[in-house]
């Protein structure tokens, strides 16, 4: 059958669920017929493909299709002393993951040690196979303070270079294993799925590379990590969640990697709902000492109105807004204004960068702006249209410690955004910081950028409804980092673009803002998306929407030439922008 046909019965197959990728029927319709009325059949093809992806995403049958079609993992076994804990399983269901557990032990050459209670060693002992590989450590509780202590002192007497591996409790090895130990304190962690107490798994999360502002909102590693011995005894006496335990091993890291594979498995029996929302429901109590070692004695955890967020110390400082325009001064003033009511009370200067304007409303417009706002000017720079150029033009003028490049097609639809970004912009450690930017319609226009697609790069949760849940991948509500952000709104320290020498002024109209980033993360920063800064984006309104070839060129050599993307797993689909296993 061909491919096109393929996935077209999928889609039909699957339309209800299809639908929930642009938030429901109406939606969905409206955008088809957008798309047609514009004859971009390009773009309906790839959100075609995005519908029944993401339709997709809780069909356990063909993620299982799917997982058998990979390479297996190799069969080499690596020196492992697995912890384990049985804390959270029903008494009914302890058979079951042990069972699982052994079974995933056995396949990598690991020596295992329970953590469990009296029921959980009762049960293990009603499996006789089983008590010639495993250690048992009876605790009250098999609490992660108790976990952790157990391998601690496992790693003590730990010989042959073996690692110390560490299940979450109620997880299990995967089938994917660990590498040699090195010899510096090094961290491992791979991919993780749910597996009901038949052994059949479901539910997959595709992890990034090692992601710091990632793991300060989300443990995305506790369910399976392997370290050194010398990594272990680093470990605190006081942890009281995974999250604490995944940050402890974090901060004394050397070496933080992720293995490509499944290594970890959640117990998860059949009738229980899966966990979907991986952000963390409050800030785990290890949080504001990692802070603090990372970035300092500033650094704190703050209570939002959502939740909480992580803040650096850097907020206070002068903050330049660069804003280039032609004309459309509908959208101009829309733009200028909402940064001046969104970030009352905040320190900023704005720079109106005019390559050309011509009408008379937009010079009447930018002399009343001059006297209605504080701190705002026009910087004529009249000729071609070069937005590397303008907004290189932009930053040179400016005074601000903290550089946010804004397209006039925005609008803020959130609160003291400006020092939010700058505070991020300004770690030592940061090259560029990017939004959460949605359309009109409240879908998603960017919520990171992603290497490889078509080549080149694209948004990923590009049309998704941002309320959306059960993600295969990390979801657009956490921060994030990034092998890029959009210019369109992209925040970064005056500092960091000069060490970077500014934007590439041979990428006319697009692509310079990616290649930024990749100058940024090869000159070892890191890029941040920050889905608490919201803006609407009304995309390409004041130029055309075609790239000139010669940046998509330069743009797609330079792709090539970076290869994987490390914070955009390598089994996903490079043509989906939802994030999903190819279909």
């Amino acid at each position: 059958m061909p491919k096109r046909l393929r996935l077209a019965l999928r889609l039909l197959a699957n339309l209800p669920r299809a639908t929930g990728l642009a938030g429901g029927v109406g939606p969905s319709l409206a955008l088809a017929w957008r798309m047609l009325m514009r004859r971009d059949a390009k773009a309906l093809a790839a959100w075609l493909v995005a519908a029944v992806s993401h339709g997709q995403r809780a069909n356990a049958a063909w993620y299982r299709r799917w997982l058998a079609s990979r390479p297996p993992a190799p069969a080499e076994a690596r020196p492992v002393s697995a912890f384990l804990a049985t804390e959270g399983i029903a008494p009914e269901h302890l058979p079951a993951y042990l069972r699982l557990a052994l079974r995933g032990a056995r396949a990598n050459g690991m020596d295992v040690t329970l953590v469990t209670n009296e029921q959980g060693a009762a049960a293990l002992r009603s499996l006789p196979e089983a008590m010639r590989n495993v250690r048992l450590e009876l605790v009250p509780r098999a609490h992660v303070q108790a976990l952790a202590a157990a391998a601690r002192r496992g790693a003590s007497g730990a010989q042959d270079g073996r690692l110390i591996a560490l299940f979450a409790p109620g997880c299990l090895p995967g089938e994917a294993p660990f590498p040699p130990a090195p010899a510096e304190r090094a961290l491992f962690y791979g991919d993780e799925h749910c597996m009901d107490e038949r052994g059949r798994p479901h539910s997959p999360f595709f992890k990034p590379a090692w992601s710091p502002d990632l793991l300060m909102h989300c443990d995305y590693l506790s369910a399976g990590m392997a370290f050194t011995p010398a990594l272990a005894a680093r470990l605190p006496d006081a942890l009281a969640d995974c999250h604490g335990l995944a940050l402890a091993l974090a901060a004394g890291a050397q070496r933080i990697e992720r293995v490509n594979g499944i290594v970890a498995q959640r117990f998860v029996p059949s009738g229980t709902a899966p966990r979907t929302d991986v952000r963390s429901a409050r800030p785990p109590a290890g949080l504001p000492a990692f802070l603090r070692n990372r970035y300092g004695a500033q650094a704190a955890v703050q209570a939002t109105a959502t939740g909480w967020r992580c803040t650096f110390g850097h907020a206070r400082g002068l903050v330049s807004v660069i804003v280039p325009t032609r004309d459309r001064v509908d959208l101009l003033a829309a733009c200028i204004d909402g940064i001046y009511a969104s970030n009352a009370g905040e320190r900023f200067e704005v720079i109106v960068v005019d390559n050309g304007s011509v009408e008379p409303a937009t010079a009447r417009w930018l002399a009343a702006a001059r006297k209605r706002h504080a701190r705002l000017q026009v910087l004529a720079a009249p000729g071609e249209f070069n937005w590397s150029r303008l907004n290189n033009l932009g930053s040179a003028a400016a005074k601000g410690e903290a550089l946010v490049f804004l397209n006039n097609d925005t609008l803020p639809c959130c609160e003291n955004w400006l020092a939010r970004l700058a505070d991020v912009a300004l770690r030592p450690d940061v090259g560029c910081v990017g939004a959460l930017l949605l359309y009109a319609s409240g879908r998603i226009q960017h919520a990171g950028v992603a290497l490889g697609f078509g080549g080149c790069a694209d948004h990923v949760y590009k049309d998704m409804n941002p309320a959306d849940a059960g993600h295969l991948f990390v979801p657009p509500d956490v921060p994030r980092n990034v092998a890029a952000v959009t210019g369109a709104c992209m925040a970064i320290s005056r500092d960091a673009l000069q060490a970077l020498g500014g934007f590439d002024e041979g990428y006319r109209v697009a692509g310079a803002d990616v290649e930024l980033c990749i100058r940024a993360f090869r000159a070892g920063l890191v890029n941040v998306y920050l889905p608490d800064v919201a803006l609407r984006h009304f995309e390409s309104q004041t130029r055309s929407r075609n790239d000139p070839p010669g940046d998509v060129a330069a743009l797609k050599a330079l792709v090539a030439e970076v290869g994987e993307d490390p914070w955009y797993h390598p089994a996903l689909s490079r043509v989906s922008l939802y994030p999903s296993y190819p279909i």
